[in-house]
């Protein structure tokens, strides 16, 4: 049910942003001929993870967007399943362990990308990325608990669903475990740990070994992601708000730990581990030009950072709701309201009136629960205050569709089911109305989920991080492409190199020159128009 009202607020997306990645995989495309010797195509053989393959046994292209729609669902519950975990691990209980679940589902500060290395939290599409966080949420629920064989399970498994998170939960692990080194029969223990990871992670660990190549490549690898993509890798790209409030996100957190009912100590060297790790991707980034240390995507890691922080502030929170006391509630109704606006200066307000009235009542028992215990107020006031927030939260900022007179973005223009539909139209006209191996040149930005070659996009870029040899051919292309300043140039430049199909974006700011000047578009509509590529000759005299 939380899952349901979790999806409903946000939404759903299929086939926009990795999604292109994830659908050739699922379909097989890299076994039909059309795309024998496309190389990005043919790299996605390389894309190790095993979820996308194991869709593929019972998906089609007529079942595809309601198996993706189904997958997303259940990893959105077993998300809430698994935050669900972590706070009965902390010391939640009953009725007021449904109180943080149902308050979860309301946290802006979990929905959409981190503000520092925008990793993926609870987004509006289905990746492999986010069920490998719910599983890593099910190894902290373990840790925290002292289970270290079932939590090396599940960071095995981690690392099976998305090897990059698996590795970053090998931090917290190893630093539960390095403290675990003083208790009797540690090493036993440790070895039980290990075996158990070792021995999870290791087909895929295999598959990564046999089908990756670790050689240096033959390009800088460093000035490549900061031409391309720089928010997962280089911390000098956030501005200083955003890291501001991943430090009041860190106090917060490593606060809220103290406040704990149960297993403090775990809670804390948890978030200091992944604390370290992301201290280390700021390192890397900062230093480091080797491809094997910046996929790591350590900078990312403010993601797990974020899945931590957050049931550590519910926690406490509702745990000081349910002492009934005045002033502690008060607090957590501030924080948890400042977890639903996003906003970590109130979260750690919030925390910072509960720890002071938790110190006041030790030092004079009774003065601070004098004040009066009147739960039923305090449930009024705050179920009122957070409903009124989470909806203006939710709600206030959710862009409208585009207008008659509107320009669509690129994100209006997205997904099977966008809020401007002029792209998807077109993708279907290709998919219906050309032969299977077509070739097309399209606008960059644009992502094109149809079973069709095209000649190079800015997405295609991504491969180079697990295929690297793409990268020259793919660089090539962007850069003779985004050096053609009109719509007959493309042409000529398609004509040259055998393209079949040119698509042109015609949305103001974004048309060529000439493109309106074109005659005789196999398809239009507002804002696009595909062009078969004519003749040579005709081409050069259109450019000239």
């Amino acid at each position: 049910m939380l899952a349901l009202a979790s999806v409903h607020l946000q939404g759903f997306e299929f086939g926009i942003d990795n999604n292109v990645f994830h659908v050739p995989i699922v379909l097989r495309w890299y076994d039909l001929p059309q795309f024998s010797h496309d190389p990005v195509i043919q790299s996605l053989r390389h894309y190790a993870t095993p979820v996308f393959p194991l869709l593929g046994l019972f998906t089609d292209a007529s079942n595809i967007a309601a198996v993706f729609h189904a997958a997303f669902l259940l990893t959105r519950a077993l998300t809430i399943f698994a935050l669900l975990a972590v706070m009965r691990s902390f010391g939640l209980r009953g009725p007021w362990l449904a109180v943080a679940g149902a308050a979860s589902i309301f946290v802006s500060a979990l929905y959409g990308e981190t503000a520092i290395g925008r990793d993926e939290l609870l987004v509006d599409i289905f990746t492999h990325t986010a069920l490998a966080q719910a599983v890593a949420l099910l190894s902290i629920a373990a840790l925290v608990r002292g289970k270290l064989t079932l939590a090396a399970i599940a960071t095995g498994l981690t690392f099976d669903l998305n090897a990059m998170v698996g590795i970053w939960m090998l931090a917290p692990l190893g630093l539960v475990l390095a403290v675990h080194l003083r208790k009797p029969g540690a090493w036993r223990t440790i070895v039980r740990a290990g075996a158990a990871f070792s021995a999870t992670a290791l087909p895929v660990a295999l598959w990564i070994g046999l089908s990756q190549k670790f050689s240096a490549p033959a390009f800088d690898y460093r000035s490549y992601l900061q031409a391309y993509y720089p928010y997962h890798f280089f911390i000098g790209w956030a501005d200083w708000p955003a890291r501001i409030a991943l430090l009041l996100q860190l106090a917060s957190g490593f606060l809220a730990a103290t406040l704990l009912p149960r297993h403090r100590a775990n809670a804390a060297l948890i978030l200091l581990a992944l604390a370290v790790l992301f201290g280390a991707g700021v390192v890397v980034g900062q230093t480091s030009h080797s491809r094997l240390f910046l996929n790591l995507h350590l900078l990312r890691a403010d993601g797990m950072l974020t899945w931590m922080a957050v049931p550590l502030v519910l926690t406490a929170s509702v745990a000081a709701l349910a002492r009934k006391a005045f002033v502690p509630a008060i607090g957590a109704i501030v924080a948890v309201a400042g977890l639903i606006a996003a906003d970590w200066r109130l979260v750690l307000f919030g925390l910072l009136l509960q720890a002071g009235a938790r110190l006041m009542a030790r030092r004079q028992p009774g003065r601070v629960n004098a004040v009066a215990r009147q739960p039923l107020l305090l449930a009024a006031i705050g179920a009122a205050s957070l409903l009124a927030l989470a909806t203006q939260t939710r709600y206030s900022a959710m862009p409208a569709p585009p207008g008659p007179h509107d320009v669509p973005s690129d994100q209006q223009l997205a997904g099977l089911s966008p809020r401007a539909p002029e792209w998807r139209e077109v993708t279907r006209w290709a998919e219906a109305a050309t032969p299977p191996d077509a070739l097309f040149i399209i606008p960059p930005k644009l992502d094109f989920v149809a079973p069709r070659r095209i000649w190079v996009d800015w997405k295609e870029g991504a491969a180079v991080m697990w295929a690297p040899d793409i990268y020259a051919t793919w660089h090539a292309r962007s850069m003779e492409l985004s050096s053609l300043r009109s719509a007959p140039a493309v042409l000529a430049y398609a004509c040259r190199h055998h393209i079949d199909y040119a698509v042109f974006d015609r949305r103001p700011g974004r048309a060529l020159t000439g493109t309106d000047a074109l005659s005789r578009p196999l398809f239009v509509n507002r804002w696009f128009a595909v062009f078969r590529v004519p003749a040579c000759r005709e081409a050069g005299r259109l450019s000239g």
